[in-house]
């Protein structure tokens, strides 16, 4: 009875190893057909239309043409916090150029006039979405923050980094997939 459980616990596990080797992860097909969008590295980035501190409609798609780096964040995440300085200072690099890499800050959820004196008391001038109902982040999985997309200038996602960044060098490697 012993033997006749080890070769049933053998052929099972043996069977479930096959059909897991033999799943493969699906590579898009380079034959000139539009990338699918949805929330994974070489998909189309999905749209959005959010406002600004300012009240502006900011379109994701209409900043096609250039890269585009969206981090979700709130003031109330340290980690969030910590990693700010990297992304105002590619913003402060690319705010000139006309066709630089874009940086949107999403805020989820938070008070706006709460956010403008964190900017202020903190001196970051990098833009700011607000994300007032959450529905974006839920879009983008930022279920847990800091969350941030790199996109290119045809809009296909590249890289996504889950958590914050402790280094420029770190940010820099990302921010290359885009360049």
């Amino acid at each position: 009875m012993k033997s006749k459980l080890i070769a049933l616990s053998f052929l099972l596990l043996s069977s479930l190893c096959l059909s897991a080797c033999s799943q493969t992860t699906p590579v898009p097909a380079d034959n000139g057909e539009q990338p699918v969008a949805g929330i994974k590295i070489n998909n189309l980035a999905p749209d959005f239309s959010l406002k600004n501190l300012t009240g502006q409609e900011i379109r994701l798609s209409n900043l096609q043409g250039s890269g585009v780096i969206l981090n979700f964040w709130k003031i109330s995440c340290s980690y969030c916090k910590q990693e700010m300085p990297f992304f105002e200072a590619a913003y402060l690099k690319n705010k000139t150029l006309p066709s630089g890499i874009k940086i949107l800050m999403v805020n989820i959820t938070e008070n706006k006039s709460l956010i403008e004196q964190f900017l202020k008391d903190n001196r970051f001038t990098f833009p700011v979405l607000l994300d007032t109902t959450g529905a974006t982040g839920q879009t983008y999985n930022a279920n847990y923050i800091p969350i941030t997309y790199f996109i290119n200038a045809e809009g296909i996602i590249k890289a996504i980094k889950f958590g914050a960044f402790f280094s420029q060098t770190d940010f820099d490697n990302q921010l290359n997939k885009i360049n």
